[in-house]
């Protein structure tokens, strides 16, 4: 119900109550008047009896005829009725109902004439005056009816006004601003009826731009790690696309620059050899290194597009401005791979850009000049502007670098050896120290690991490398007599799989027995679980010659009971996810615990790798590991 119809149902009730109480009122006062016209009438009958010596039946018929009565009753002293009277009025009367309802009664009155011995007992009628009162009272109630529905209409309109000229205020107030939130409603302008309102929309606008600003700030928030890396604080992948393809589109601004990818290429061996905390401050520092060396470009901006690659875009940039900035990047990171004692610290592609240009074709470019590189000296950077060996239908320059790099490697067997010692967690363990094979170039520098490795696997060439590898491991023990001592060879599962390298790998063990007695091998868990059968025919040759197998990087996969049984590895070294913060991490001490007993049941030592505090490789110990490895038992050292 709106108020406009509560208006009309109010103006009814008092419309009804008005008039009830009219009509109240005047039936009072008739009758009133009817009972004084009762006591006049006796005076009457007392005159009339004075000149009219009529007998009774004329003198009824004279008073029938001279007066209207409702009831009527001439009788003589004796009590003897002469005539007797009573009028039919079966016509609803209004007022006379509610003289009814008020209780008032015409009483009837009596005269009599001892002269005469008549009695007379009467009641005037009231018939034609209680109809006019009808009138009257079905007069004002139309009267006030029409004045009902005239203050209805007028409500309505006072108040159709004084509801619109709120609401423009109250709009306009929202629509003025004071700063950058709107101006509260003055609540004296208004009517008092509108001025709790107005308070009350003043609280709900407070309460609603305190949300309003959580939600931006959320809304804000949310965009920001959308588009930001959490280690770095710098724009992530999504916001290096979203910049570049705006510089791209934009053909009218003629946009152009350099675009330089840059690889941090230690990332993987600091967080196995270090642990994940080296791994982060590493990543930090390279940050912040090219983001040194950028400032000195206006409006340059470097994001961090995925795990270990950077990309930086710097506007306005020719490639004859781009050598400088590769080359300051250079010294910047050849004094941080000092400080951080590590072969490499990151390798950087350059491409030069101009709107127009294919997002996908520049990002090929600058990762076929990382590739170039690589091959170059340590922490190199290759500018690449040909874009025509992207329609080559051979193999990319940069890959062609490559194979002429592991070629040289193979044939010159330029590897270098290091070691990581394990130390046992009690004396009854038995452990060894772990092979680190890094890959020297023609000039002397130390190629990444993991991308040569990759590119090796690309090139077919992975087998050879394994088997330089092996073979350089056990030429240098046997040179340094180092028989004594047990160590452990990477290699991959293709090798391993392979039955050719198995064939000469056997071969190459029973040729040096005593050596081969002191070597493990370690393979990954992964690895190994893409051909069970291949894998089981290796290690049983392994043991054949007295060698032993290393699962590392366990609990990465998802490794059944069975796997033990069918594989029966002699080690088995868990991934060094778990040995961070294992001191404070429950489940993953709870979940080396069962590794931990399921493997000495079956007579398998477990080892753990990453391990950088004296609180890991405490809480390692508590859970019976066999043996840690990490940067804070030993640095790895040249063999």
């Amino acid at each position: 119900m709106n108020i406009f119809q509560r208006i009309i149902i109010q103006n009814l009730i008092f419309l009804l109550i008005l008039t009830s109480c009219s009509a109240f009122t005047l039936c009072g006062v008739y009758q009133s008047y009817l009972q004084q016209k009762q006591l006049d009438h006796v005076a009457q009958l007392n005159r009339l009896f004075e000149f009219d010596k009529n007998t009774p039946k004329q003198l009824v018929k004279n008073l029938k005829t001279s007066f209207d009565y409702q009831w009527l009753k001439v009788e003589r002293l004796s009590g003897e009725v002469e005539h007797m009277y009573e009028s039919n009025q079966s016509d609803l009367i209004l007022s006379e109902r509610i003289a009814s309802l008020m209780g008032a009664k015409i009483e009837a009155q009596t005269y009599a004439n001892q002269l005469a011995d008549i009695r007379i007992s009467f009641v005037l009628s009231s018939k034609a005056q209680y109809q006019l009162i009808d009138k009257l009272i079905y007069s004002l109630a139309v009267l006030f009816l029409i004045l009902t529905l005239i203050n209805a209409i007028i409500s309505r309109s006072v108040l159709n006004r004084i509801i619109v000229r709120s609401v423009h205020h109250i709009v306009r107030s929202f629509n003025r601003t004071q700063g950058n939130e709107p101006e509260k409603i003055s609540a004296h302008l208004l009517p008092n009826e509108f001025k709790e309102l107005a308070n009350k929309v003043n609280d709900l606008r407070s309460q609603l731009k305190g949300q309003i600003d959580h939600w931006q700030q959320s809304a804000e928030s949310y965009r920001n790690e959308a588009t930001q890396d959490e280690l770095t604080g710098l724009g992530n992948r999504l916001s290096f696309v979203e910049d570049l393809e705006n510089l791209l589109s934009d053909k009218e601004e003629e946009n152009f620059g350099v675009l330089t990818i840059t690889r941090a290429s230690e990332l993987q061996q600091l967080n196995q050899n270090r642990g994940y905390e080296a791994g982060d401050q590493y990543v930090c520092d390279v940050a912040q290194n090219i983001q040194r060396v950028a400032n000195n470009y206006k409006n340059a901006r470097l994001y961090r597009i995925n795990g270990s690659d950077f990309a930086l875009l710097i506007p306005n940039v020719t490639i004859k401005e781009a050598q400088n900035f590769a080359q300051n990047l250079f010294g910047r990171f050849t004094e941080l791979q000092q400080v951080l004692e590590t072969n490499s610290i990151g390798y950087s592609g350059i491409v030069p850009y101009q709107a127009g240009d294919s997002m996908g074709e520049l990002l090929a470019l600058a990762d076929t000049g990382i590739s170039i590189a690589l091959t170059k000296q340590t922490n190199g950077w290759h500018i690449q502007n040909d874009k025509s060996i992207l329609n080559s239908v051979s193999a990319k320059y940069g890959n062609q670098n490559w194979k002429s790099v592991i070629d040289e490697v193979i044939e010159k067997q330029q590897v270098k050896l290091y070691y990581q010692p394990i130390q046992p967690a009690n004396k009854t363990a038995k452990v060894y120290s772990e092979i680190l094979a890094r890959f020297v170039n023609v000039h002397g520098d130390v190629l990444p690991t993991a991308s040569f490795v990759a590119m090796a696997e690309k090139m077919d060439k992975i087998i050879e490398i394994d088997k330089l590898v092996v073979d350089a491991t056990i030429k240098t023990v046997q040179n340094k007599n180092l028989n004594n001592q047990f160590f452990a060879i990477n290699l991959t599962a293709r090798s391993a799989h392979d039955e050719q390298f198995c064939v000469w790998l056997e071969r190459r063990l029973l040729r040096d027995s005593m050596i081969s007695a002191k070597l493990v091998f370690e393979i990954s868990e992964f690895g190994l679980q893409q051909n069970i059968q291949a894998s089981q025919r290796f290690i049983s040759m392994l043991h054949r010659t007295g060698a032993r197998l290393t699962v590392e990087r366990f609990g990465v996969g998802f490794t059944s009971f069975k796997f033990f049984r069918d594989i029966k590895p002699d080690f088995i070294k868990v991934d060094g996810s778990y040995s961070r913060n294992i001191d404070e991490d429950k489940n993953n001490q709870y979940f080396l615990r069962v590794i931990v007993d399921l493997a000495h049941r079956l007579g398998i030592s477990v080892l753990a790798e990453s391990v950088e505090t004296q609180e890991e490789k405490h809480a390692l110990e508590q859970i019976f590991i066999d043996g840690t490895q990490g940067y804070f038992i030993g640095k790895p050292s040249e063999l």
